[in-house]
């Protein structure tokens, strides 16, 4: 019985990362884009302008970062992104993470 409750939960968890956020938690990006969730995040770092991603991920700030670490409790996502200010960097972190979460 243990056994099969903790592969359920392991399953919630893995699908926490892919769910929307609440509409209150939304990420609103500067250029007016927003996110619901870190699979949004991911696809749309491809399509920033250079200059809104500096705006949000830069050696002061990572907004990326908090909203992942505050809205969806992923700690370990959080602190990789700290890591960076690069934007293909940062998207290879955040799939990275997804993947793993799956397998």
């Amino acid at each position: 019985m243990k056994t099969k409750k903790r592969v359920k939960e392991k399953k919630i968890e893995k699908k926490d990362i892919l769910k929307d956020a609440n509409s209150d938690h939304y990420f609103f990006v500067n250029d007016g884009t927003v996110l619901k969730n870190v699979l949004d995040l991911s696809k749309q770092i491809d399509n920033m302008a250079d200059e809104i991603f500096e705006h949000h991920v830069n050696e002061t700030r990572n907004d990326f970062s908090n909203w992942i670490k505050n809205v969806f409790k992923e700690e370990k996502l959080a602190e990789e992104l700290l890591k960076t200010t690069d934007k293909d960097k940062t998207q290879i972190i955040i799939l990275k993470h997804i993947i793993k979460k799956f397998n």
